[in-house]
């Protein structure tokens, strides 16, 4: 997975999961494949087998093979789809997979969206970032009075700068851009970006703002006393105010749905994000910051359980 979004953990390698159950070592047979679908993982770390184990169990009519990506012949036979779990197994796999066509998991946006338009109708994708309009309908759930967005994009995700300043325009706020090229930028953007805004929202990107750069901006909005929202639990554990994420087993659910959606033969969806979400919040950075978050309301508004944000 893209280290700059998730901390992983090892665990012993686990090379096949068939019937909602993972096995030691690899069960299906050549022959009983059935060429339907192969998930193909970048590495055995507990998040791709986790994602994988809820892919697996929301397909039960479908022959699902799952391995590490080493392990995947496309020589001797093909599957109509081709599942890959993390950064790693999309840029090996992405050019021996020849024309089978790719739904990938757990790798950024801007990479994904990059490879779709690069080889239209063959690759999509579950995002693991949370949609722009969603995450602007949180930060107005979450802070009513406010609306200046400090916002510090980089090389990756400075394509997207269009589409999130209007998405905040629709949720009545508006945004605070600075676009740094490399991390050397960082410390001035952040620090003009904050004496303009009311709270901070981060977004990940390679040379801005990642698992290298997290510790700098969380002090840097703290000492400032702007909430900071975050795109991870692992954000939210180190200090981010509050965030908005998608599970790994939600994220295996809606790739099982696509698919779904593409068998037999059929178009690939556009990529998406999973369709269900959580809210996290850190309940002391809310104290210290008198900004009375709580997640479960938040929740229940954004799913239009208790009233519009």
């Amino acid at each position: 997975m893209f280290d700059w979004l998730i901390r992983l953990r090892h665990r012993p390698p686990i090379s096949c999961l068939r019937g909602g159950f993972l096995l030691a070592g690899l069960v299906l047979s050549t022959a009983a494949l059935a060429d339907v679908v192969w998930v193909a993982l970048s590495s055995n770390d507990p998040a791709y087998l986790e994602t994988a184990n809820a892919l697996r169990a929301a397909l039960p009519d479908d022959e699902v093979r799952v391995g590490e990506w080493r392990e995947f012949n496309f020589k001797a036979n093909a599957p109509q789809i081709l599942v890959t779990v993390g950064s790693e197994a999309l840029k090996q796999l992405q050019h021996t997979a020849d024309r089978t066509r790719i739904v990938a998991l757990l790798v950024p946006r801007s990479t994904l969206d990059e490879l779709r338009d690069a080889s239209p109708g063959r690759i999509t994708g579950v995002y693991y970032e949370q949609p722009f309009a969603r995450q602007a309908s949180l930060l107005r759930a979450a802070f009513p009075e406010k609306s200046r967005v400090g916002i510090v994009l980089g090389p990756t995700s400075g394509r997207y700068r269009g589409e999130l300043s209007q998405a905040l325009r629709r949720a009545g706020m508006e945004g605070v851009f600075e676009l740094v090229e490399d991390k050397s930028a960082l410390s001035e953007a952040v620090q003009h970006v904050l004496a303009n805004s009311d709270l901070f929202l981060a977004l990940p990107d390679a040379e801005a703002i990642n698992n290298q750069t997290a510790k700098f901006i969380l002090l840097a909005t703290y000492r400032r006393g702007v909430p900071l929202v975050g795109y991870s639990a692992s954000f939210v554990k180190a200090g981010a105010a509050v965030a908005m994420v998608s599970s790994l087993a939600q994220i295996g659910k809606e790739a099982a749905q696509m698919v779904n959606e593409a068998l037999p033969g059929k178009r690939l969806p556009a990529p998406r994000a999973p369709a269900d979400f959580e809210v996290l919040v850190n309940a002391s950075v809310s104290r210290s910051l008198s900004l009375g978050l709580d997640a479960s309301l938040m929740e229940k508004r954004l799913r239009g359980e208790g009233g519009t944000p």
